[in-house]
């Protein structure tokens, strides 16, 4: 530790300024820490799934409107633990044009039906993607959750559980809609 303050003292003052120069600039930036990744890319979000009572519904008609949409199983634990997050937050949020939608991959409606009505109640809407055909959505992990802003393009992806009526979501969500 001595040997670190000798070569500090031994620094002249513009070896050490031009750095903390930097580091001040860099910290000022607008680099923010958002709890979702931006996604850059103008690529317009699509599908059209089946709903559990067997109706086809399209991302598109949500257009006007953000949407938070989020792979999921039932046989997902962590999936299953943000379900109650992710229903606060949608009540929170469901007048000010803003949607959430779970996609459920790989399983039938039978098997999904049997779990919600095994479980609290759920408000938003959830599709089913049995086959898993939404491959142009790159979902790599469960739970994964995209938010589609009210162009339907896909601007934020984040990966894994996350308590979604935190204030940090709550925070990053009411930006968008205020």
């Amino acid at each position: 530790m001595t040997k670190i303050w000798v070569i500090i003292n031994n620094m002249k003052p513009l070896n050490y300024i031009l750095p903390l120069v930097v580091l001040i600039l860099v910290s000022c930036s607008d680099n923010q820490n958002y709890p979702m990744n931006k996604i850059d890319s103008s690529e317009a979000a699509t599908f059209n799934l089946k709903t559990l009572d067997n109706k086809s519904l399209s991302l598109s008609e949500f257009q006007g409107s953000y949407v938070l949409v989020n792979f999921w199983a039932t046989w997902c634990k962590p999936c299953v633990r943000e379900i109650p997050s992710l229903n606060n937050l949608y009540k929170k949020f469901k007048s000010q044009n803003f949607e959430i939608i779970a996609i459920n991959v790989g399983q039938n409606a039978e098997v999904v039906n049997n779990f919600i009505n095994s479980t609290s109640p759920i408000d938003f809407k959830i599709l089913l993607d049995e086959n898993i055909d939404l491959v142009s959505w790159k979902v790599e992990a469960i739970p994964t959750t995209f938010l589609v802003d009210d162009k339907g393009t896909i601007i934020y992806k984040v990966e894994g559980e996350k308590h979604w009526d935190s204030p940090e979501f709550i925070s990053f969500i009411s930006s968008f809609l205020n």
